[in-house]
């Protein structure tokens, strides 16, 4: 995996490449780090949604019983990525669905893997609120699979930020750990450019317009040696809903501007509004 850094001192000025001697030092401590977790959550023991006892063999850690109740998106919008629901004959093509309609958005297209729903959301939410970022592995190698079904690679692999306040709080960024297992498996160098300036509230009780008034100027980009300038990239996060925060950060890097932007999510929600949890920031 190779992490090009960000300086944050009072410069702010990007690293273009980290000293090899640097780069040794944390391949090692990954290198470790990946044998403690190994010993203390064994890959294929139980089921990462369930618990119950799994084969060795098991995709992704999962049981059978949970794999089969993941919907993994095939028929999805070519824009957006969400499920076509067709409640109405007008939304049975794609290029009419009603996510996008009347709408536009700053990224070239959004791609998830998985639809939210009961079962999928547990992933996210031990992933995030239970500490159990050992299940970043399993996301990062279902978004590889679906990048080799999609064709898709990039420059860069970009990850929405946490603000350093909530960072602080929850002690890692789960898009950033994802990216970075992802890094590993594709060999796309994961860039450590986009921060939020903005303390934002939490984004789970507002509406679309509430969440895009939210984050709107709470994105900047550093990047001082034009890294981005050009260049393909796909911007990963857990769980796509309304886009609020995926359009606002592409709008900044269009500015600089880069030449291709793709959304890559695990979890993406169907167009209603089914479940209210309060998974997703």
């Amino acid at each position: 995996m190779k992490i090009i850094e960000v300086n944050k001192d009072l410069e702010n000025k990007p690293i273009k490449n980290n000293i090899k001697n640097m780069d040794d030092i944390k391949s090692i401590l990954k290198y470790f780090l990946d044998i403690v977790l190994d010993f203390i959550y064994p890959k294929n023991i139980t089921c990462i949604i369930c618990d119950n006892p799994i084969k060795l063999n098991n995709t992704y850690s999962i049981c059978k019983d949970c794999f089969e109740e993941l919907h993994f998106l095939k028929d999805a919008c070519l824009k957006c990525g969400k499920p076509i629901i067709n409640h109405n004959l007008e939304y049975e093509n794609i290029a009419d669905c009603p996510s996008c309609k009347h709408r536009s958005f700053y990224f070239d297209r959004a791609i998830s893997c998985i639809e939210y729903d009961k079962t999928s959301k547990k992933m996210i939410l031990d992933f995030k609120y239970r500490n159990k970022t050992y299940f970043c592995r399993y996301v990062a190698q279902i978004m590889s699979e679906k990048m080799e079904l999609e064709n898709l690679s990039a420059d860069y692999l970009l990850f929405v930020p946490l603000h350093k306040k909530r960072l602080r709080k929850r002690g890692f960024n789960q898009a950033q750990k994802i990216a970075e297992d992802l890094s590993d498996i594709t060999g796309i160098p994961t860039l450590n450019c986009i921060f939020r300036c903005k303390n934002t509230k939490r984004l789970y009780n507002l509406n679309k317009k509430e969440r895009e008034q939210e984050v709107k100027n709470s994105f900047i980009i550093k990047d001082e040696d034009n890294l981005l300038k050009d260049k393909n990239v796909i911007l990963i996060d857990d769980i796509f809903t309304t886009a609020a925060t995926t359009n606002e950060i592409s709008k900044v890097l269009r500015l600089i501007p880069v030449n291709k932007i793709t959304v890559l999510t695990l979890l993406t929600r169907a167009s209603d509004r089914y479940l209210s949890d309060k998974e997703n920031d």
